[in-house]
């Protein structure tokens, strides 16, 4: 009997001693904060880990500055830490040390990061804030689908356009990304009414070939296609840049036959 009352006395004993030490831990904390320095965030760190409070850790990591010489020890911790308290948790911690990874100019760092986690739009945003356009494009041809995979080449092709002035090459990633209606109005804002009206016919003519084909190998959906009208997305007739071009290049035309009305015959 004395026995079991020593050993009941011991474990409350060591139940206090746990509770003290818990208790004197989180005391600590507020301490801890009224001090400057990367010793006495280190500290708060430490603290914070001891008492269970993942979520504070993980804050008071990734406010650290990409300047300091903490940053990257701090970061790894952070994404560490979140990791063992939610996948939410996770990809907002990758996403802040990949941001700040972009100013340190580590950017790719930062991409691998939230390749990891499946972030495969953010990291070719990133890819292209660096402009590392290739390399952009080629992740989210790996990764991307849909409008997810169009949306990171519009981006590519807009910049081609507006920074690199390369109209051509711009028209080329428009229709890879099925952005017919983005090309037809880089055409009409250069003034190529020509090339607007001949590429318009030949989206369409392209367009009438892929329904033939799909008619060709299922007759009975083909039959009942027929009866339906089948606009280029983008394209139709009804389109205001379609109509546009149309207008533009009937008095491109008009012009061109005054033109040649009115030159000199040619002498020999």
């Amino acid at each position: 009997m004395l026995f079991v009352q020593q050993s009941e006395g011991q474990l409350r004993s060591m139940a206090f001693q746990q509770e003290e030490l818990w208790q004197s831990a989180n005391e600590r904390i507020p301490w801890h904060e009224k001090l400057e320095g990367e010793e006495a965030i280190q500290n708060r760190v430490h603290e914070l880990v001891s008492v269970g409070n993942l979520e504070a850790a993980v804050s008071l990591l990734l406010s650290t500055s990409p300047e300091s010489s903490y940053f990257y020890a701090n970061a790894l911790r952070a994404v560490a830490l979140s990791s063992a308290v939610s996948r939410s948790l996770l990809e907002l911690a990758v996403k802040v040390v990949a941001a700040n990874m972009v100013r340190t100019d580590r950017s790719l760092f930062g991409t691998h990061l939230l390749c990891a986690v499946g972030r495969y739009q953010e990291a070719c945003s990133q890819l292209q804030d660096a402009g590392r356009w290739t390399d952009a494009a080629t992740l989210a041809a790996t990764h991307l689908k849909g409008s997810d995979y169009a949306r990171v080449l519009i981006r590519w092709a807009d910049h081609v356009l507006r920074a690199e002035h390369n109209i051509w090459r711009a028209l080329i990633l428009y229709v890879a990304a099925g952005a017919l209606q983005e090309a037809l109005a880089a055409l009409r804002e250069a003034k190529q009414p020509d090339t607007a009206a001949m590429f318009v016919v030949a989206c369409r003519e392209i367009h009438s070939e892929i329904i033939a084909n799909i008619g060709d190998l299922d007759i009975e959906l083909g039959s009942s296609m027929m009866n339906t009208p089948h606009n280029l997305p983008g394209l139709s007739p009804e389109n205001e840049d379609v109509m546009a071009v149309g207008e533009y290049y009937e008095q491109y035309q008009r012009k061109l036959v005054h033109l040649c009305m009115d030159s000199q015959p040619f002498s020999h």
